[in-house]
């Protein structure tokens, strides 16, 4: 198959990057590993922070600073600038597509305080934004003719003299391998906080897929050592929204104090309510107090998920909770204009690093990074798409992936790959968690060995080729554990705490060391390099050839 762009990922950074690819004139085609209402985006219950108005409680400028404050020191203040302005159109443009965000009597969209935030600036439909975004999204890219195929998981990026030429991809409903390709390509497909599985509010296929393929290819990744954990969630890892607590709910312990600031960020929240647990209390999420009326209109998906997962009412019980993996902030780095370091290939949304959440992200910032990056992204790609020729794809490199699916396939399995995951994510958790320090990132990395020499005992024990699941999650498995050596080594080479990265025995932040990124290149033969550089003056030379290029050569 062929197309002008190719979107791996169906969360709202990649359908706004699929519908403003299309609109340029480009065949564009998403590519989604399951249905495509299974993304972050669709879980992301909160809102999305935009300042609709500038008066006396809230500005542009103090999105930017509350955005900035936030990220600890290791934020694109220029990315961050020109994100926050776009808010309002963003949620101009969501609401022409249908979205039907919660209005006043008056029409005006209603917005509620998240944490970090200095104004009540996020948007929301009840506590189930995401969702109804990316279904409005969807529905749009479906008229306006984006193709979306489903059951397609994501293998490698194809190359043809060191250039984008396509993409492999597994068939999940024949287990067979094939190639499109492309001119070019945009990333869009999550991030990895999935591998902490037992610990996690992501589905356990957010294995960071399309980061490991980035990596292999040769692309450079960013910040990995930055995973937020989110600081209310059951035992099961099942989310409890920051609507929640933007809605007045409580955090106590058992003996109903209230211990800590609800609406700080989610890093220092997420540490407090650890540290409270570890000294022997239990954690709670107190509705109680809240009007019947609140929780039905505001916090209906609350409601129910709490019931079903934990068998509790929360007008009349108290909720117990804990932080998980939640977001990971790091990932394929890109610059400004979503562009990666090979040619022809765009990263947008969780596996990108864009740089506007530095070391920690704002709650409601993450769909309104989405859907700016991955427009940027749609348009970005387009133009390159343009003036760009077919490449011919490698075949040898489809043989040699059709070779490790049936090998996997065939051969005789000698572990249990649910028993694996769960085991990496406890293992991670314990260790790569809220806290971390060398004793114990080095436990992990000893661990994530082992499992990387058992995971070629890993094959199916259902040898059926129609929707073997076993197959997918051992390739998703084989991405987890490469993915979990990057974040480990990053978060080695860090020795220091600064936002969700926080080391217990480097427990100061360190500007003068470690004031700037992380950089992970791929160096052949399973050598990683791990780097802490400055790319702003990289950047200033790029966007000045690129100005002259389209404004003297119209490209």
């Amino acid at each position: 198959m062929l197309y002008d762009v190719i979107v791996v990922g169906s969360g709202i950074s990649g359908l706004f990057a699929a519908l403003y690819a299309q609109r340029a004139g480009c065949s564009v085609v998403v590519i989604t590993k399951s249905n495509p209402f299974r993304s972050n985006s669709a879980v992301a219950s909160g809102g999305i922070n935009a300042v609709l108005n500038t008066t006396a409680q809230d500005s542009i400028y103090r999105h930017i600073k509350d955005t900035i404050d936030g990220a600890d020191g290791l934020s694109n203040e220029v990315n961050v600038n020109d994100m926050c302005k776009e808010g309002a159109n963003i949620i101009a443009e969501l609401t022409e597509m249908g979205v039907k965000f919660d209005c006043d009597d008056k029409g005006n969209i209603k917005q509620r305080p998240f944490g970090g935030a200095s104004a009540n600036r996020t948007c929301y439909i009840a506590d189930k934004t995401g969702s109804a975004i990316v279904q409005s999204l969807l529905m749009q890219c479906r008229k306006e003719g984006v193709e979306i195929l489903s059951n397609h998981q994501l293998l490698n990026i194809t190359k043809f003299d060191d250039k984008l030429s396509g993409i492999t991809l597994l068939h999940r409903e024949d287990s067979h391998v094939t190639a499109f390709a492309c001119k070019s390509l945009i990333l869009a497909g999550g991030g990895f906080a999935g591998i902490y599985r037992g610990h996690s509010t992501n589905p356990q296929e957010s294995s960071g897929d399309v980061i490991a393929a980035a990596l292999r290819a040769g692309l450079k990744l960013s910040n990995l050592e930055f995973v937020q954990f989110h600081p209310t969630t059951l035992k099961n890892g099942a989310l409890v929204s920051e609507a929640a607590r933007g809605e007045g709910a409580y955090i106590v312990d058992e003996k109903g104090v209230r211990f800590t600031d609800e609406l700080q960020t989610r890093d220092k929240l997420a540490r407090a309510i650890l540290e409270h647990i570890l000294a022997g209390h239990k954690v709670y999420l107190d509705f109680r107090h809240l009007s019947a009326e609140t929780i039905e209109t505001k916090l209906p998906s609350t409601q129910k998920m709490a019931l079903n997962s934990a068998g509790i009412d929360i007008k009349t019980e108290l909720l117990e909770i804990a932080p998980s993996a939640h977001y990971t902030i790091g990932g394929i780095w890109t610059r400004g204009d979503t562009s990666t370091d090979l040619p022809g290939v765009f990263a947008c949304g969780e596996c990108a690093t864009t740089g506007v959440h530095g070391a920690n992200r704002l709650g409601g910032n993450s769909l309104l990074e989405g859907a700016y990056f991955g427009r940027m992204a749609g348009i970005e790609a387009a133009r390159r798409a343009k003036k760009e020729d077919f490449l011919p794809i490698d075949f040898s490199q489809v043989n040699k992936e059709y070779r490790r699916v049936n090998l996997i396939l065939d051969g005789e399995s000698h572990f249990n790959i649910n028993a694996m995951r769960k085991n990496l994510g406890e293992s991670l958790f314990k260790n790569v968690g809220v806290y971390r320090n060398e004793p114990r990132l080095i436990d992990a990395y000893e661990y994530v060995h082992y499992l990387m020499k058992c995971q070629y005992g890993l094959h199916c024990v259902n040898k059926e080729r129609h929707n073997n699941v076993e197959l997918s999650a051992i390739l998703e498995f084989r991405n987890a554990l490469y993915i979990a050596e990057a974040m480990i080594l990053s978060a080695m080479k860090r020795e220091e705490s600064r936002g969700v990265h926080y080391r217990t025995d480097f427990p100061n932040r360190n500007d003068k060391s470690y004031g700037v990124s992380s950089y992970i290149r791929n160096l052949g033969d399973g050598f990683l390099k791990i780097s802490f550089e400055n790319d702003t003056l990289n950047n200033f030379f790029y966007k000045v050839k690129s100005y002259f290029k389209k404004t003297l050569f119209g490209k």
